[in-house]
């Protein structure tokens, strides 16, 4: 890893001193891709971050800053997350992004690269993303979509460490009525349970519906499922940002079955 950094702080070096982000952008375009497939995906990830940034954007630094980090990946060397020291962060957002920093580099010594590459590298390219629009502070809706985009992908890597969906049993899990999203006295008294038990670790709300009816309809009811549990852990203290949601709409198993009809709730790992 250190001859990796050292090898990405080189490129950086000599690449500063050469030209804009066009330039950049052409210099990756003609390289071949190597290394491991994690370090191929973040080139693509950070070559997609560029493009909007100097077609969409028109922010020429920040443009070249994702292509100067998409050649190094390309190259087959690893460009670590964005070092905050590097960037003007508010004091009040500072905090929440150490912590996610701190997330996200644990999955990565913890074996993610190899066990989710392309997820991983989405998570670290929308980290990236994160800071470089918080340090801006201007486009709020682009700093959402980052910081949203991570937590997402970061509890998908997390649940592939763990084993995957398969092999991960639910801490809990929340069963609703027939076409319903209301939470029953005995689901709350489960949501209360998990309140307490989670303190600060990052939770994962898988909603899903039996067979019966659009396959659609089903989809947007599991959403609306995990939403409702949710708000009510937000309710009882949970920051929002700990809890991410996954639609996975109809269940396998039987056409209707009542255990189909649930929000599992995972815990991940810690803030």
């Amino acid at each position: 890893m250190k001859r990796h950094l050292f090898k990405f702080s080189l490129v950086l070096g000599l690449l500063a001193t050469t030209g804009c982000a066009e330039y950049h952008k052409r210099v990756l375009q003609g390289m071949d891709c190597r290394g491991p497939a994690f370090t191929q995906a973040l080139a693509k990830e950070y070559c997609e971050l560029g493009t909007i940034e100097e077609d969409i954007m028109y922010d020429q630094c920040s443009a070249n800053y994702y292509f100067l980090k998409a050649i190094c990946a390309k190259g087959g060397a690893y460009p670590p997350p964005a070092m905050l020291e590097r960037w003007d962060i508010p004091a009040d957002k500072l905090e929440e992004i150490i912590k996610a920093r701190c997330r996200l580099v644990s999955a990565i010594r913890g074996g993610a690269p190899a066990v989710a590459p392309h997820l991983t590298a989405r998570a670290q390219a929308h980290f990236d993303c994160w800071v470089e629009q918080q340090a801006e502070g201007w486009q709020k809706e682009d700093i959402a979509a980052c910081r949203h985009e991570f937590y997402r992908t970061m509890a998908e890597v997390e649940l592939m460490l763990m084993g995957g969906a398969p092999q991960v049993a639910p801490t809990q899990s929340v069963l609703f009525d027939f076409n319903s999203s209301h939470l029953t006295p005995e689901a709350i008294k489960i949501v209360d349970t998990i309140a307490l038990a989670a303190q600060d670790r990052h939770i994962l709300l898988v909603g899903r519906t039996d067979k019966v009816g659009d396959s659609k309809h089903n989809k947007e009811l599991s959403k609306q499922r995990a939403t409702a549990v949710k708000k009510e852990l937000i309710r009882r203290g949970i920051a929002p940002h700990l809890i991410t949601l996954k639609a996975e709409g109809e269940t396998p198993g039987p056409a209707v079955d009542s255990h189909n009809r649930r929000v599992d709730i995972i815990l991940l790992k810690s803030n």
